[in-house]
């Protein structure tokens, strides 16, 4: 009268023995990814580990991975004090750290502005070992619906038309559905908002050629368009986008349990 669940628990066991076994560094969390290294960006007007992209940094060393969090041209104390490319060369600076550490693979995350940059140094760089982008924003098109946004724009535009690029001025900038003066040149303003500059990330989408993860918040909405934007990135099996229950400041911390999961998925290099 047994014998069916005999067979049930032998068939099981049998099962079990022919799955592979996930890699040490999926299994375990304690030694998850040792030769990863992690570039976390934070958000415009942030600062490095803050109290949006902490909890994911934090999340990610209590995994056993290593993480650079620099301060970015875009944080309080800076912003904005390099154009929008050069800003890009201090996660040049943060990998080559988490290199002399050991980090063999790289992986680039960055939420909102950062997001964005993140986006942007993937576009150049094919041989990260992956990409996280949390709540990618900053989109140009999007600040130019904001009149005394875009009315600021048009006029750094004439400076650097006119031979005053270098000139510093105030302009209006947005953040989260705030406005706030920030006091730049008009080429470095121009560089951070222009639609169809460096920093118009939606038009990089398709030069993206390392796994991706995207995390977007179902309250934040700057994420209006995030399937139609991740659309246009190139197939690859690891891509994924995830909608987790979060505003905007709030995506690293809502979004880590999938980045964590997802980063096991990488292959080994």
């Amino acid at each position: 009268m047994f014998r069916p669940r005999r067979r049930f628990i032998a068939l099981l066991g049998l099962l079990l023995m022919m799955a592979p076994l996930a890699p040490a560094h999926a299994r375990s969390e304690t030694g998850a990814g040792r030769d990863i290294g992690v570039v976390v960006l934070h958000g415009k007007q942030g600062q490095p580990a803050d109290r949006n992209v902490g909890p994911l940094v934090q999340a990610l060393r209590n995994a056993g991975y290593a993480v650079q969090a620099p301060g970015m041209c875009w944080s309080r104390t800076r912003i904005y004090d390099k154009p929008y490319p050069d800003c890009l060369r201090d996660i040049d600076a943060a990998i080559a750290t988490l290199r002399a550490g050991g980090a063999r693979r790289i992986v680039v995350a960055g939420m909102s502005l950062g997001g964005n940059a993140a986006i942007a140094y993937a576009a150049q760089h094919p041989e990260l070992a992956g990409l996280v982008a949390l709540a990618p924003a900053s989109q140009p098109a999007q600040m130019m619906h904001d009149p005394a946004v875009a009315q600021s724009l048009q006029g750094a535009q004439q400076m650097v038309a006119s031979g005053h690029g270098d000139d510093h001025a105030s302009f209006t900038d947005t953040n989260n559905g705030s406005n706030f003066s920030v006091a730049t040149t008009a080429a470095i303003f121009v560089s951070f908002i222009a639609p169809g500059g460096p920093a118009d990330f939606p038009q990089l989408l398709g030069h993206i050629h390392v796994p991706m993860i995207w995390v977007a918040g179902t309250q934040d909405r700057s994420q209006a368009q995030a399937a139609a934007l991740f659309a246009r990135v190139p197939a690859n099996p690891l891509n994924r986008l995830v909608p987790v229950d979060s505003e905007h400041l709030g995506t690293p911390a809502a979004g880590s349990d999938a980045v964590l999961a997802w980063l096991r998925t990488l292959p080994v290099q």
